[in-house]
């Protein structure tokens, strides 16, 4: 018994994520400022467009937040969408664009409906000093995307990354 429980706890824990920190505190250069966005589909439904990843090592994000903020409410999906800095420096990024719910069985429905979207990818960023920008995306059945975009000039500051059809 005591053997299942070790294991079961080590199974556990190897689920759970490191998320690295993408602008270090001591960091003294150039930043730039990334907001993941979305909009809330209803009461436990939303459509999430986060940045992921930074070359390679997973960052905290507005789904982790949400999540968190949303545990123990049920079918209630509280929304949280996020901003962080990063190094003004080119790098590789994973965006997601998602739906998100409250409850797995909610999710679970919707790709049985088919109602629930989602699409990743890694993109070359190369991001201007002083900048800010926003995770945008597009989440339908005829095909899913998301890309980074300029706040200044709203336009693609990242390749489009589409979901295959």
């Amino acid at each position: 018994m005591k053997r299942l429980l070790v294991l079961l706890f080590t199974v556990a824990l190897s689920g759970c994520a490191t998320l690295h920190e993408p602008l270090p505190p001591d960091f003294k250069g150039p930043i730039v400022r990334v907001t993941d966005t979305g909009y809330t589909e209803d009461r436990s439904k939303a459509q999430f467009f986060v940045l992921q990843e930074v070359d390679g090592k997973a960052i905290n994000n507005s789904i982790f937040e949400s999540r968190k903020a949303s545990h123990g409410r049920g079918f209630a999906l509280t929304t949280i969408y996020i901003t962080r800095g990063l190094p003004a420096t080119p790098m590789k990024i994973k965006l997601l664009g998602t739906h998100q719910t409250a409850a797995p069985i909610h999710e679970i429905a919707s790709r049985a409906a088919g109602t629930f979207f989602s699409v990743e990818g890694v993109v070359d960023f190369t991001p201007i000093p002083g900048r800010d920008y926003f995770v945008r995306g597009e989440l339908k059945k005829e095909g899913s995307s998301v890309w980074l975009e300029d706040a200044t000039s709203n336009q693609p500051a990242t390749d489009k990354v589409h979901s295959k059809r």
